[in-house]
């Protein structure tokens, strides 16, 4: 790559995660690839997460480490993934979340993938969860975790799904996953497609990655788990909302999620070809997408 242009631009939404912002970036610290850099987007934090990142700074060579403020919270995760974006100079982009950690051989292993194949996207289904507020990329302290349907047969990087259709299936059978960390993706795709995180309360991941997964060309899959998702009371970036509001929100963040989905595939010839495609996304997007949760308020 250029001297100048990191092969990864790696982007971390940030609110109140002073706790865990040091384990995150410590992990990126052990990568055994470093032709990188880090945008912090801190989205207003209440606590010492800012003067956590900074006193990083130093510990990162060629100023690799960059802290952005937002200027007002956004209430989610979209906006501060969107702004790190647009300051964003890599090859490709991934996005972790803060209070995360990824293993040693994450960025090695998903950047090899993507060179290999010429992909647009480089991704894995499989993760460690850390629970609690304890992190370790010990593999041999962690179990590799997934709620999908895992492919087996999948043992070395490899080329998949290249047809809508077979995309589909992959998704509706449950072997794509959504959380952005589980994709290193060509930055030229998302500029090209103008494809942004939608700021939604609801399902805007997913709605993100079901778009991604359309309109990468090649999508390589490598085995394996590469990142620590933390669980704990506080594992987001959004301020706390009373049920009833949060209901609210959600009920109007469901319908604007149908919107864009709907019109983003009714602009999508393979799909216009094939409206079964359409209606097992539509109908995989409802049932997995957040709308249990946001029922389950009520």
């Amino acid at each position: 790559m250029n001297k100048n242009i990191p092969a990864v631009s790696i982007v971390i939404p940030m609110y109140n995660a002073e706790k865990f912002i040091g384990e995150c970036l410590d992990s990126i610290l052990a990568q055994t690839f470093d032709d990188y850099e880090i945008i912090v987007v801190d989205d207003c934090s209440k606590d010492n997460s800012a003067a956590v990142v900074e006193s990083y700074i130093p510990k990162f060579t060629a100023e690799k480490l960059r802290l952005v403020r937002s200027k007002t919270n956004s209430g989610g995760a979209s906006t501060p993934r969107n702004i790190g974006f647009k300051f964003a100079v890599g090859k490709y982009v991934y996005f972790m979340d803060a209070d995360d950690a990824v293993m040693p051989d994450a960025l090695e292993k998903l950047f090899d993938a993507a060179e290999k194949f010429d992909a647009d996207i480089a991704h894995f289904n499989k993760n460690y969860k850390a629970p609690g507020e304890t992190v370790t990329t010990d593999r041999s302290l962690l179990e590799e975790f997934t709620f999908l349907r895992y492919d087996d047969s999948i043992t070395e990087p490899t080329l998949i799904a290249e047809s809508v259709t077979e995309r589909v299936q992959r998704l509706v059978n449950r072997q794509l996953r959504w959380e952005p960390w589980t994709h290193l993706i060509r930055r030229e795709l998302l500029l090209e497609n103008d494809l942004k995180f939608s700021n939604l309360s609801i399902a805007d991941d997913f709605l993100f990655s079901t778009r991604l997964f359309f309109i990468a060309e090649k999508i390589a899959m490598i085995p394996g788990a590469y990142y620590v998702w933390r669980t704990h009371a506080n594992s987001n970036c959004r301020e706390f909302l009373p049920p009833e509001k949060r209901v609210h929100r959600r009920a109007g963040d469901a319908f604007r999620a149908i919107e864009i989905l709907d019109k983003f595939m009714d602009g999508f010839e393979d799909f216009a070809g094939n409206r079964q495609n359409k209606y097992a996304v539509f109908d995989f997007f409802v049932t997995y997408g957040g709308f249990r949760e946001m029922l389950e308020l009520y």
